[in-house]
């Protein structure tokens, strides 16, 4: 399957009929057009009683056709009539294929987003990892709407550029093939000359787009990181940087516009040129033929010639624009498969074992892909008993993050064993380990949605009684209940409306809805005061339901009331134990204990 039908098979999915059903309502369109341009020769040469025998093929068979010769040159308005309705048929189908594209356009350009979004929330985290966030957008939003805009808008004009082309010729060579050629004379010049040409326009266009890129992600890093602006007091150096971008931009910019207008004022040499040309000779052949009927072109012949050498034209000089846009679609297309091609991440398959909370590491070593020769975690071995509090501690960089994500799957360990209550975890469905897994990360994620919203994301169902039992656990109840909506305020995008520690506590509640077997902490506690993170762990405590609870902190003051106590130095466990022997054991754990001591 080649690169392009693996995306516009995607794209066609429930709409392929409707697509290729266009092209027919085109085709009847522009039909139902030339054939109305081509009653004016019919009426003209009526007017001028041309002979009915000196007529060629097509306009005896146009007479035939509307009650004869004799009817329609003593009758000439009738031809008003036939030209009104030729008119009304190809605008009427006009304005309903353009309705009928827009339709299909948009059920298209839905179907390629939607295939786009679901496998990028089924790739693996790894791969997602792998990829700019920015190239991500831009392929889901501008190269979808490339790649679309090329199937239908440029697609459709390419058909009605050959229609319109070879309708137009075909009647004129029926009628004369001389003055056919004549009007046809300069447009394989004029179409070699064009594609040629605005190769060099795409190019510039391209530079003059990656500029407006470049500039629109200085404008959205500064909306992002507005605080550090205004905490800095750097607007004036910010503006000022973003001067440079508009600089570049207006540059490329210019640069572009002067070579596209170049190319629209040369072109249009050629064009006026075949009209003027496709004019003056039929205006000697018509000369010719009042002088001798039986050589020429009639008088009608003539304007149809004229009329026509103007439709063959134009859409000439727009398909070689169109044809240079292949490029730009093609590259599209490739951008597209990347994420199309990338393996989805197997989430269902596997056992789905009762998970109580039994953790254990046989040997566990892992490299990230990027660097496989370094390992972030070393021959990592340990055991953790269900019910049991963990706390993990260790420098940045140490792999305390890694082995939490290594137990949730998030990346598979290059060698070594990780079960969980005595079952394989990579024999284990991810579903159901994600599930049984409950994950509050350093720095929590809200969406742009209520607070229960964002509560009851991972739980739908969960009961009001769930709701408040997490957040009091989470000590956030009560914040919430301030709120003017209380459950119901929205946060914001990105939880904005929050400061960092609500957003923090919002995050433990929404995990605590799920019930997990296993929760991990990682940092999570970082950004709440040290009351409020002891309240926190006390409620964690004293729940009905005991989890396995694992907490990745740097404080001394959160794990030393856990049950054990995991010190990692360099992808390696350097001590493991319980506080009281840890802190007269020397090492980091008593070294980093000196330190927070003195603080205090």
């Amino acid at each position: 399957m080649s690169k392009i039908s693996k995306a516009k098979n995607i794209m066609m999915k429930g709409v392929k009929f409707r697509y290729y059903f266009y092209f027919f309502l085109l085709f009847i369109a522009l039909f139902f057009y030339v054939l109305g341009t081509y009653t004016t020769k019919a009426l003209i040469d009526a007017i001028n009683l041309e002979p009915y025998e000196n007529m060629d093929i097509l306009e005896k068979l146009f007479f035939d056709a509307f009650g004869g010769y004799e009817l329609l040159t003593s009758n000439t308005w009738i031809f008003s009539i036939i030209i009104l309705v030729f008119a009304v048929l190809s605008e009427g189908l006009n304005a309903y294929r353009f309705i009928y594209r827009a339709y299909t356009s948009t059920m298209m350009g839905q179907n390629l987003q939607n295939a786009l979004f679901y496998k990028v929330e089924r790739l693996s985290y790894s791969t997602i990892k792998s990829m700019k966030n920015g190239d991500i957008l831009q392929t889901c939003t501008r190269d979808e709407d490339v790649f679309r805009r090329f199937l239908t808008d440029h697609m459709y004009s390419i058909f009605y550029s050959i229609f319109i082309v070879l309708l137009s010729l075909i009647i004129l060579f029926i009628s004369s093939w001389q003055i056919a050629l004549v009007t046809m004379a300069l447009m394989p010049i004029m179409f070699v000359y064009s594609f040629f040409l605005i190769k060099e326009v795409r190019r510039r266009y391209r530079k003059t787009d990656d500029s407006e890129g470049e500039m629109t992600s200085k404008v959205e890093e500064n909306l992002a990181a507005v605080r550090i602006v205004k905490a800095f007091n750097n607007e004036a150096y910010e503006i000022k940087d973003f001067d440079r971008y508009i600089a570049d931009y207006k540059k490329k910019f210019l640069h572009w516009r002067k070579m596209s207008a170049f190319f629209f004022a040369s072109s249009d040499i050629f064009i006026f040129g075949q009209i003027l040309l496709t004019t003056v000779v039929g205006f000697y052949f018509a000369y010719q033929h009042a002088i001798d009927p039986t050589i020429g072109i009639t008088v009608g012949t003539m304007v149809i010639a004229f009329n026509f050498a103007d439709l063959i034209v134009w859409p000439i000089r727009d398909l070689a624009t169109i044809l240079s846009n292949v490029a730009r679609a093609y590259a599209a297309v490739e951008r597209i498969n990347l994420i199309l091609d990338e393996p989805m991440e197997d989430i269902y398959s596997g056992e789905k074992p009762e998970i109580k909370g039994a953790i254990e590491f046989n040997n566990v070593s892992f490299s990230f892909p990027d660097d496989p020769v370094k390992h972030a975690l070393d021959n990592i071995s340990l055991k953790i008993e269900p019910g049991q509090t963990v706390a993990i501690m260790g420098k940045t960089g140490s792999g305390k993050s890694t082995l939490a994500y290594l137990l949730n799957r998030l990346y598979d360990y290059t060698s070594g064993e990780i079960k969980i209550d005595g079952h394989d975890i990579r024999t284990i469905q991810k579903a159901w380990l994600r599930k049984n897994i409950a994950l509050i990360l350093q720095e929590p994620f809200l969406f742009s949605k209520t607070v229960r919203e964002n509560l009851i994301i991972g739980k739908k169902d969960a009961t009001e009684e769930d709701i408040r039992r997490a957040t009091k656990i989470s000590q956030i109840h009560s914040s919430i209940k301030k709120f003017e909506k209380g459950y119901d305020t929205p946060v914001g995008e990105r939880g904005t409306t929050l400061s960092g520690g609500q957003k923090q506590r919002v995050a433990i509640a929404r995990s605590l809805i799920l019930n997990s077997p296993v929760l991990i902490f990682d940092d999570s506690l970082s950004a709440v005061d040290t009351e409020t993170d002891y309240n926190i762990r006390q409620e964690l405590k004293n729940r009905d339901t005991k989890s396995t609870t694992l907490i990745i902190t740097h404080r001394i003051a959160t794990a030393k009331d856990a049950d054990l106590i995991i010190v990692l130095n360099n992808g390696r466990i350097e001590a493991i134990g319980k506080h009281e022997d840890l802190v007269n054991k020397e090492g980091m754990y008593q070294r980093i204990y000196k330190i927070q001591t003195k603080m205090e």
